[in-house]
């Protein structure tokens, strides 16, 4: 990634710090005013937002960073290390979450105020903006905590909209327990975004390999190599914003050893070239044809 390229993500998720920092304190002013549970505990779920920024911009910082003499792999596990803080941190939330909308049922408070309705309305469009570009930003650079930012955002939408229609039921029915049910549904979309964060993190920092579809599309684009006769092995992994990975070539036996590490490094030129793999090393290994 180019140092503008860089630039311009840090300026998207200071961006995104700035916005959860003023969403954050409006719904939780606008919650204790309007006496709404839900819009409290979306409130609260924002402040998490403020986290997850932080936790994605030193995610990605880190990962970017140069292979050193200590990480010779370079440091793209601070990627999904990232990634799986900020799951860990939403789960604790959800459970607090859960525990202030349980006990508001059993409480006696009043009306939700319905001029609520329009902060969230604003926060439901903002958070779908910001999905739709961490989403292009995550998918462009292959940023595992970036997508989870992006699945965040999308939540939050979810989350502001459940909150919305609690409110405007509690307000149309008088029936006061309807914005804690919709704190409670708020949890549970907070939980459920959760786990698969924390799914996915694990499965990038325990070396899961990559969907059957690109390790086909490594093995076609290695054989277009002139001297190529076959793939025999490819074992990828994911780290940070790109695949590592060994790949075993068989040559013609009765080619020198010279011209087998040539063969060796045209493919690795050729797949670390690819601008849709992402590849960012190949150790290349010479089987000759029995």
């Amino acid at each position: 990634m180019s140092s503008s390229q860089e630039i311009n993500l840090s300026r998207f998720i200071f961006l995104s710090l700035f916005i959860n920092c003023l969403f954050a304190l409006g719904k939780i002013s606008v919650g204790l005013i309007g006496h709404s549970s839900a819009l409290i505990a979306d409130g609260i779920e924002s402040v998490a937002d403020i986290g997850s920024s932080i936790l994605v911009w030193l995610g990605i910082k880190i990962s970017q960073m140069p292979p050193d003499p200590d990480h010779h792999f370079g440091h793209g596990k601070a990627d999904p290390i990232a990634a799986l803080a900020l799951s860990t941190f939403l789960i604790f939330l959800t459970v607090w979450v859960s525990f202030v909308a349980l006990r508001n049922l059993g409480q006696s408070s009043p009306l939700p105020s319905l001029y609520t309705l329009p902060i969230l309305s604003l926060i439901i469009v903002s958070k779908e903006i910001l999905y739709r570009i961490f989403k292009k930003l995550g998918e462009k650079t292959g940023s595992l905590v970036l997508l989870a930012d992006s699945w965040h955002h999308r939540y939050d939408a979810f989350s502001s909209l459940a909150a919305f229609c609690g409110i405007l039921i509690a307000v149309i029915t008088g029936w006061k327990q309807a914005d804690s049910l919709a704190a409670l549904a708020t949890a549970a979309l907070i939980f459920w975004n959760s786990i698969h964060l924390l799914r996915l993190s694990f499965l990038e920092i325990m070396d899961t390999a990559p969907s059957k579809s690109i390790e086909l599309k490594i093995r076609n684009l290695a054989e277009e190599v002139p001297g190529v006769v076959k793939i025999e092995k490819c074992r990828i992994r994911k780290s940070g914003q790109g695949l590592l990975m060994d790949i075993h070539v068989v040559v013609s036996g009765s080619i020198t050893v010279r011209e087998g590490h040539t063969i060796g490094h045209q493919v690795k030129d050729k797949l670390c070239s690819s601008n849709s793999l992402k590849i960012t090393d190949v150790v290349v290994h010479i089987e000759p044809l029995d």
